[in-house]
Order: C-alpha cells, then structure tokens, then sequence
C-alpha cells in the first residue's frame, strides 16, 4: 500500500483539460505508444493517459489502468466509456502493495508511471513487477513532479530502476516533471 495516496478529489484536478496546456499526453506519448501495443499506465488516477493511450493503441491494442483508489478506476471506467475507448481498456486495483501483473509476464510493450513512484512504499518492488511485464526492449516512461520531487531523489529512484535491470535510454524534456525512458534491454 501507498504511504502518500493522492486524494480522490485530486484526481478531478489531474484529469482536467487545462492540464493538457502543460503535458500534452499525446506529445509525451506519441513517440512510444503505437496502434496494437499492450500498455500500462501505473496509478492510472481518473485516465488523463489512459484514455489518450486507449486512441493510440486502438482497437487492436489494449490500455491496463493500475490504481490503489477503487473510486479512481470507477471514475475511469465512466470516462472511458464516454471517451468510446473502454473496450481496449483494462482496470486493475492493487491489492497487498501488489500490481497484479503477473498474467503479462513478458507481454507488455509500454509501461507508464507518471507522478506516483514517489507515493509508492517499496520501489524497488515495483520496478522488479515491471520489468517481468515488459517485453524484452520494452520501455518505461518514468515521470515524477519537479515541485514535488527532489532532482536526488529522482536520481535515487532510477538508481533502483537500474538495481533491477533498466537501462536508462533517454531523459525527455516533460513540463513540471524529472523523466527517464527506461528500457529492458534484450539479453543475447
């Protein structure tokens, strides 16, 4: 479980259009999600990825929403729905500090965790679940907020991304945010 858990009425907040003035979901994501991809978005929230992923993957493709908060996902699903991406998406609460992943062992493409690392108890256990969904030269796109986040904790995050086998590939320019594009490199 979270030791800092973004409040419910927060997620209104996050999920507002305004934001896309700043972070843009599909200017951030265009250049790693594409049409029939597996994708996770962990601490999904109220969907402001989730349902931009959703259009990107289509119909062949499918969006799995990982949140702690069952009213997040309700929120979501009503969302989604609405948007007229719910069939390509898929909603899983955590239960146990746990993701629920182990059915995509190796089957995952992209993953992304935008602004929740931080709230997580043990990263470290969440990079090792990660990283046994990905695909061998899947990526994942870890964000956390620049006003929130100290740039050495963000340092001391990726250092455990590292410790459980990401590569780190890239550190793209996100508004408000520290971000790394890690990869699981294909072992030969």
């Amino acid at each position: 479980m979270a030791e800092r858990v973004c409040p419910v009425w927060v997620g209104y907040l996050l999920s507002s259009p305004l934001r896309k003035l700043i972070q843009n979901p599909e200017k951030i994501l265009s250049p790693h999600v594409k049409p029939g991809m597996t994708v996770v978005d962990v601490g999904c929230a109220m969907g402001f990825f989730s349902i931009p992923m959703a259009g990107m993957v289509g119909p062949s493709g499918r969006v799995v929403c990982v949140d702690i908060q069952e009213k997040m996902l309700q929120s979501l699903k009503k969302r989604a729905v609405k948007a007229g991406v719910d069939a390509a998406m898929e909603y899983r609460l955590c239960v146990n500090g746990a993701l629920g992943l182990e059915d995509l062992d190796q089957g995952v493409d992209f993953i992304l965790a935008f602004a929740v690392v931080h709230e997580v108890p043990d990263p470290a256990k969440l990079f090792a679940e990660t990283f046994r969904a990905l695909k061998p030269g899947g990526r994942f796109l870890l964000c956390e907020p620049a006003g929130h986040v100290s740039q050495q904790l963000f340092r001391d995050t990726v250092e455990q991304a590292r410790a459980c086998g990401y590569q780190v590939v890239d550190s793209p320019r996100i508004s408000k945010s520290h971000a790394v594009l890690l990869e699981k490199q294909v072992r030969l």
